[in-house]
């Protein structure tokens, strides 16, 4: 698959260093530090390594000549270089509302001293200690030292009989130390200064430790590690077992009762991590208990070389059988903007929030959650922070989105929904859902609601369902979504579904609510997109990664498509990535613009491809070519989106899928790839507009707007007047399909 990547990932206060430091805090990609270790590329992406290998330069030409490689390491740096190794994450990079606290020394500060981040990740996975309190960064490292944070990084297995025999000065290796040494001496990753002499309060430079870690990371498969991040207690964890040793296999076994797992060396006692994916962690809603304690253990191997060490970790669910209703102020009012609560409750088993919004005048709930509406009265719960009379907006019918409706409009409130979720949860089997639909206003795409200061926008979004709504508040440029937009929590899940639409009609779709959005939006831009399911909100890069998952499809075909990480590739449906890092699972916690969709998308992994538009009968669709056949995304020369500024296009119905519950799946007045003819009304006095032709395809082979090449994603202004048209034709991929538009402009 190919993966964009964001940057480099600074991992060192490189502004802080002095001396000796100064020289070893220059950037290398990871490519250039396999290549120094004489190793496989580690990971493809470049990234920023801190470490002790020389002169910093981002190229690939080789450093370990240089007069650095021969001067002795701090601390600081040497410890660098194992962290940077395993990429381990400090908690400042990534999200997770349970996250335990950093840990840390006295004489390391983030933010000033060098290589922080490094250390403190390094404590934290138990490589060094802080016993003392002070870690002594700018202090260089001794070889015990050193020999005994490999033997702890590595978990290299301790020696039998005395390696050390042939040393003169072994008696004076500190008794702390001497087993590691020991073991790193008996491995032959480690020898000594001489044949005589190990010299353990001697220095190590970069060439020693350059050398040191080819010779382990050669022979030795590096120990299995997890994110998130073991020891911690959440509602639900999904946790991904990864290692640094590229083509490794990883097995694992687990329990949930608090027992010893079993050897996951054995094959029918354990699982393929591939195969198997993300462990989803949970205390299931069976459960007649509030915890469930997860004990995991994990091996990795591959031939040729030592197995890894077993590593066990541990991770304590929390999801009480009954809870009580919370709620966070995530921004409060003024005269401009609205007071905006979440509000979840600590026994729902997904943890969807709920977001209370108010304004000067009246405010809105969007959703309803997932907590029994017999359990607990979330109204009341409401009645408790609202200071103005309110209305309720139902995003989708999910049980997680929508337990609690019948609450609300049995006691009065306006419940209002999409005429596709409405006539939905008419149809369900719950008599509350029922009461709760017949109840229900219908809320047409567009329309606003006003709660005083501020109004608020509700746009239909079909893909996870096919009624599905978001709401922008249009003062703030601040969008809540009820599963659209994907996750960022990494206790709940790291894909979701949109399988409602087809993948090319959802990058047009998309691409036209986030322009509506965009022109609702008093400033012109998204200031924040929350998801039911996220912790910390996304601006448009995030909205703009969301996009590039489907639009990577069209592009590029099924070729981009890979197992949901969420389940691995056993029985699990395909899924699209947009990742800053070289790996999901990095991705996944680091950066809140990480996206994944799928889960599924067409008929499964391996199966075939048919998540693409093709002629049908089921409902209007004017496409005639199957996308979805070998090479079938090379044929896209088709329109996604227009954009006109001074002329207003006359839309068309667009469909997606058959009726259900009697009500037709599709939007009004909307741009339809495969409809080919269109009105733009302009104003009577304007004499030009300014035309945004957006083609399905990145890879199409030309466009042109009356005959004129236009570059994707530029705009052309044109001069119009009563009956003028204006033509778009389109060579797809393939070089031969092609397409071909009329915009007809009518005086208004």
């Amino acid at each position: 698959m190919t993966e964009k990547t964001k940057g480099d990932v600074e991992v060192a206060q490189q502004s802080q260093s002095t001396g000796f430091d100064s020289i070893l805090t220059g950037k290398i990609s990871r490519r250039s530090f396999a290549k120094l270790l004489g190793m496989q590329t580690v990971v493809a992406s470049t990234v920023t390594l801190s470490g002790c290998l020389g002169g910093g330069s981002d190229s690939d030409s080789d450093s370990s000549t240089s007069d650095a490689g021969t001067q002795p390491l701090t601390r600081a740096a040497f410890v660098a270089t194992i962290s940077d190794h395993f990429n381990w994450i400090h908690s400042s990079e990534y999200i997770d509302a349970y996250k335990a606290v950093q840990p840390t020394f006295v004489d390391v500060i983030y933010g000033a001293t060098p290589y922080a981040k490094q250390i403190e990740t390094a404590l934290e996975e138990s490589i060094i200690s802080n016993s003392q309190g002070y870690f002594y960064p700018t202090e260089n490292i001794t070889r015990e030292d050193a020999a005994d944070i490999y033997v702890k990084a590595f978990k290299i297995p301790a020696a039998t009989g005395n390696p050390l025999s042939g040393f003169t000065d072994a008696s004076t290796i500190s008794a702390s130390k001497l087993n590691s040494v020991k073991a790193i001496v008996a491995a032959g990753y480690m020898s000594g200064t001489s044949t005589t002499l190990f010299s353990p309060k001697g220095t190590l430079s970069a060439n020693d430790a350059k050398t040191i870690l080819a010779k382990i990371t050669s022979s030795l498969v590096a120990p299995p590690q997890v994110m998130c991040k073991p020891g911690t207690t959440a509602p639900r964890r999904y946790v991904a077992i990864s290692t640094p040793t590229e083509g490794a296999t990883i097995y694992y076994s687990y329990t949930y009762d608090g027992s010893e797992p079993a050897d996951p060396t054995s094959a029918s006692a354990s699982y393929d991590f591939r195969q198997n994916g993300v462990l989803q962690f949970v205390n299931p809603l069976s459960s007649t208990t509030n915890s469930r304690l997860y004990r995991l253990k994990a091996v990795a191997m591959k031939n040729g070389m030592a197995t890894s060490a077993i590593r066990e970790f541990s991770w304590n669910i929390v999801r009480p059988n009954t809870g009580a209703f919370q709620a966070k102020l995530v921004h409060a009012g003024t005269s401009t903007s609205p007071t905006v609560w979440k509000i979840n409750n600590p026994a729902e088993f997904y943890q969807a929030h709920v977001f209370y919004i108010e304004g000067s005048a009246r405010g809105v709930v969007f959703d309803a959650g997932e907590y029994g509406y017999q359990k607990a009265n979330m109204k009341d719960f409401i009645d408790s922070i609202a200071t103005k009379p309110y209305d309720m907006v139902l995003g989708h019918n999910h049980p997680d989105h929508a337990e609690q409706v019948y609450n609300f409009t049995s006691a009065g409130i306006t419940l209002y929904a999409s005429a596709i979720e409405k006539a939905s949860l008419m149809a369900s089997s719950r008599a509350d859902f029922q009461a709760a639909g017949a109840a229900a206003v219908a809320i047409n795409d567009g329309q606003s609601l006003d709660l005083g200061n501020v109004q608020v926008t509700a746009f239909n979004a079909p893909g996870h369902t096919n009624g599905l709504l978001t709401l922008l508040i249009n003062q703030t440029g601040w969008v809540y979504a009820s599963d659209h937009f994907c996750c960022n929590r990494a206790y709940t899940a790291d894909t979701t579904q949109y399988n409602g639409v087809k993948v090319d009609l959802m990058v047009s779709l998309n691409q036209q609510l986030v322009a509506n959005y965009l022109k609702s939006s008093s400033s012109g831009l998204l200031n924040e997109v929350t998801n039911a399911h996220q912790e910390v909100p996304v601006g448009m890069e995030g909205v703009r990664n969301f996009q590039k998952c489907f639009q990577q499809l069209v592009d590029q075909g099924d070729a981009v498509s890979a197992p949901s990480i969420r389940g691995g590739v056993a029985g699990n449906s395909r899924m699209s990535l947009v990742s800053s890092y070289s790996t999901p699972f990095e991705g996944m916690w680091r950066d809140k613009n990480w996206m994944a969709v799928g889960n599924p998308l067409g008929s499964g992994w391996n199966k075939p491809v048919d998540y693409f538009t093709a002629p049908t009968t089921a409902y209007p669709c004017g496409a005639t070519i199957d996308y979805n056949t070998a090479d079938g995304y090379k044929k896209y020369s088709v329109l996604s989106n227009v954009e006109i500024s001074g002329g207003t296009l006359v839309g068309v119905d667009v469909y997606w899928a058959a009726p259900s519950n009697g009500v037709p799946n599709k939007l009004s007045n909307k741009f339809d790839p495969w409809t080919y003819a269109y009105t733009i009304n302009v104003p009577t006095a304007t004499n030009s507009i300014t035309f945004k032709p957006t083609a399905m395809s990145n890879k199409i082979t030309s466009m042109k707007v009356n005959g004129s090449a236009v570059t994707q994603g530029s705009s052309v202004t044109l001069s119009v007047s009563a009956g003028t048209r204006i033509t778009v034709n389109i060579i797809a991929a393939d070089g031969s399909t092609s397409s071909s538009y009329t915009f007809t402009v009518a005086k208004v």
